[in-house]
C-alpha cells in the first residue's frame, strides 16, 4: 500500500471506531499532539475533541457513521460522512465534511464541517 492508501485506511478505521464506540482506537489513531478545528468552535485540543466524542456521540446507541465519499492526496484525506446517533427516542443526524492530516500512521490534525444548526437544535449552543 502506498502512503495515500495507508492514510485513507487510517481515516476509515478512525470513523469505524466512532461508529462502533471503540474509544481505544479513537485515542490510538490520534497523535499525542493532534489538533482539531471544528466549525462553530474553532481550535479544539485533542483532549477536548476526544472528550466530546466520548460524552456526546459514544453515549448514543445505535450509532451509524456512513462514508459517502473519500478522497486522498498525500497526507490529506477528505471524507464526506453521514451520521445518525440514537439517544433513546431522540435521533441526531447530520452530514459532515472532515479533512484529516495523517503523518506517521496517526491523525495529526482534523478540520470538521457540519450543519451547526442541527447540532444546536439537538445538543444546545456550541461553546468554543
Amino acid at each position: 500500500m502506498d502512503r495515500t492508501e495507508t492514510n485513507t485506511a487510517i481515516v476509515r478505521r478512525f470513523l469505524g471506531a466512532i461508529a462502533s464506540g471503540d474509544i481505544e482506537t479513537i485515542e490510538e489513531l490520534q497523535a499525542p499532539d493532534c489538533t482539531w478545528w471544528v466549525l462553530g468552535r474553532g481550535d479544539v485540543s485533542r483532549k477536548s475533541y476526544t472528550d466530546d466524542v466520548r460524552s456526546m456521540l459514544l453515549a448514543a446507541n445505535p450509532r451509524k457513521v456512513e462514508i459517502i465519499g473519500i478522497v486522498a492526496q498525500g497526507d490529506s484525506v477528505a471524507a464526506e460522512i453521514r451520521s445518525e446517533f440514537h439517544f433513546g427516542d431522540r435521533v441526531y443526524a447530520n452530514e459532515y465534511h472532515d479533512l484529516f492530516v495523517v503523518s506517521g500512521g496517526r491523525i495529526v490534525h482534523g478540520r470538521e464541517y457540519f450543519d451547526t444548526g442541527k447540532v444546536a437544535a439537538f445538543f444546545g449552543p456550541m461553546e468554543g
